[in-house]
C-alpha cells in the first residue's frame, strides 16, 4: 500500500469513527434490550446491548436452541460478563465496533442497524464479511466469535451439537 493511500484511508477511518462516536452521543437509546433486567449488564450500555442483541439474533439464526426464544438475553449476559474481564482497551474496541455496526448503516440504508429489517441486517453483515476493509471483516469475525462462544457454552446447546458436557462435571455428578 502506498503511503498516500494509507494516509487517506487512516484519515477517512478516523473521521468516520469520530462521526459515529458523535452520533452515538447525540442519538442514544436508553431502553434495555428485551429480556434484560436493570442491573444485569455491567459493561455494555443499553444501546450497545441492543445492537449486540440484534447482531446475535442474525448471527445465531438457525442455532439450537433458538436464541430468539429469549431474545438472545442469555448470550448478552454472558458476553457482557466476558467483556468485564477483558482489559479496558479491548472493551473499548468492542464498544467502538458496536457503534460502527449500529450507526454505520445510516449512510447506506438511512437507518440504524437495530432499525433495519432482518434481510437488510443480513445484507449488511454479509457485506462486512466480504469487505475489502480489514476492520470490517475482523470486526464481524469478533462478533461471530463472541456470539458463538456465548451460545455454545450454554448447556442448553449441548444436545443440538451432540456434546455430552465437560468430563469434569460428569465425573463429579456421577
Amino acid at each position: 500500500m502506498h503511503r498516500r493511500r494509507f494516509l487517506r484511508l487512516s484519515l477517512g477511518s478516523a473521521v468516520l469513527l469520530s462521526g459515529l462516536y458523535g452520533l452515538s452521543r447525540v442519538w442514544p437509546d436508553d431502553a434495555l434490550p428485551h429480556g434484560i433486567a436493570p442491573g444485569q449488564l455491567g459493561c455494555l450500555s443499553p444501546t450497545q446491548a441492543t445492537t449486540l442483541q440484534a447482531a446475535a439474533l442474525r448471527i445465531l439464526a438457525g442455532a439450537e436452541p433458538d436464541p430468539a426464544r429469549d431474545g438472545a438475553a442469555s448470550q448478552l449476559v454472558f458476553i457482557d460478563s466476558y467483556l468485564q474481564k477483558l482489559a479496558a482497551p479491548l472493551r473499548d474496541d468492542v464498544r467502538a465496533l458496536l457503534a460502527l455496526l449500529e450507526y454505520g448503516p445510516v449512510v447506506r440504508f438511512g437507518r440504524r442497524f437495530t432499525r433495519l429489517g432482518a434481510a437488510q441486517q443480513d445484507q449488511l453483515l454479509r457485506s462486512w464479511e466480504g469487505s475489502g476493509i480489514d476492520l470490517l471483516r475482523q470486526g464481524l469475525f469478533a462478533l461471530k466469535s463472541l456470539c458463538c462462544l456465548a451460545h455454545y457454552q450454554d448447556e442448553r446447546s449441548f444436545a443440538a451439537i451432540g456434546y455430552s458436557g465437560p468430563l469434569v462435571l460428569r465425573r463429579a455428578a456421577g
